[in-house]
């Protein structure tokens, strides 16, 4: 419900939609619904790279949050890809 408001209220493309569907996406997540905790993120992304820019906190930390899904699941690969791309931005941002 809270989705389907922010995006009538602000469009689809609003950092505000992004971090309700990476709120999703963790609710998903803690609850062991991993495919549909990463469809939330994979949405979240695109989102917060036009409006917030590639090296974003935000966006470390939706890659981060999609890296520990993929570790939950046994998909180590791909969650050191993701960890691997939250690193820099993480750095860049705390110093």
């Amino acid at each position: 419900e809270a989705l389907r408001i922010r995006r009538a209220a602000l469009g689809d493309d609003h950092p505000d939609v992004a971090a309700t569907l990476n709120n999703i996406g963790n609710v998903y997540a803690s609850q062991g619904r991993y495919a549909e905790a990463l469809e939330a993120f994979k949405k979240a992304l695109p989102i917060l790279r036009v409006a917030l820019g590639n090296d974003h906190p935000t966006v470390a930390m939706t890659l981060n949050n999609m890296g520990a899904v993929y570790r939950s699941q046994g998909r180590y690969a791909e969650a050191l890809e993701a960890f691997k791309k939250a690193l820099p931005i993480r750095r860049a941002a705390l110093g």
